[in-house]
């Protein structure tokens, strides 16, 4: 079984057209049996992200996932097949939050200070709502597991192909420096956002934030060390 066809679509087929107006109670029925079969799967792709940040990927237990939810965990098995199933899920969620909100940003935003403020801000938002997770799939990549890996690259290596494209045109037009690659520029950018939400407890052990922590100061301060660490000098 390839892992794109892992999870069952709750899903009936829709009717075919022209179907008898007998029909219509059953298929409202059937369309109030989809609804309530979409908001079990959200409840327990919500418990399990935080049975899998709390217990990670082998502590993680699907009865109390199911328990958090009120179902049987059989229900799991419905829905997403196996417990690798229902992670597999749980990462592509997270990782889609973010991806859908820097794609709004690229394809919005004009100007380099609009683009660096709006992607900044996305994924500021991003690792402070799922610091746990990206903690979680830091030790679960190091640890040498591929599924991360294919679904990370699966949904971010074309957002950030796309955004290192921007850098190169705005090398170009000469906006930004020249003397670094518009891939190192990137690559700094995400370590920025990133390291203090993936590894927090060193960051606080090493250099502890004193004052000025809340998130929109963040924001500010990231875009702004970005902005002029990647500006060409002035002339």
């Amino acid at each position: 079984m390839r892992r794109s066809d892992r999870l069952r679509a709750p899903l009936a087929e829709a009717p075919a057209p022209g179907g008898s107006d007998a029909s219509a109670p059953e298929s409202r029925a059937g369309t109030r049996r989809e609804l309530r079969a979409q908001a079990t799967q959200e409840k327990l792709l919500d418990a399990a992200a935080e049975e899998f940040a709390a217990r990670g990927f082998a502590g993680a237990r699907l009865r109390e996932i199911a328990r958090g939810v009120g179902v049987q965990p059989a229900l799991i098995h419905h829905y997403f097949v196996d417990k690798q199933g229902l992670y597999e899920a749980v990462v592509r969620r997270v990782v889609d939050d973010m991806s859908v909100a820097s794609w709004k940003v690229l394809e919005s935003a004009t100007g380099l200070e609009a683009i660096v403020h709006g992607f900044v801000d996305v994924m500021v938002e991003f690792a402070a709502r799922h610091h746990k997770m990206l903690a979680l799939l830091r030790a679960e990549l190091l640890s040498g597991e591929t599924l991360l890996v294919e679904v990370l690259r699966e949904r971010t290596v074309p957002l950030l192909e796309a955004v290192v494209g921007i850098a190169e045109r705005l090398q170009s037009q000469g906006e930004l420096r020249s003397d670094v690659t518009a891939r190192e520029m990137v690559r700094s950018g995400l370590s920025l956002v990133l390291y203090p939400a993936v590894d927090a407890v060193v960051l606080d052990a090493l250099l502890p934030q004193l004052e000025g922590g809340e998130l929109e100061r963040r924001k500010r301060v990231v875009a702004s060390v970005l902005l002029g660490g990647i500006r060409a000098p002035r002339q």
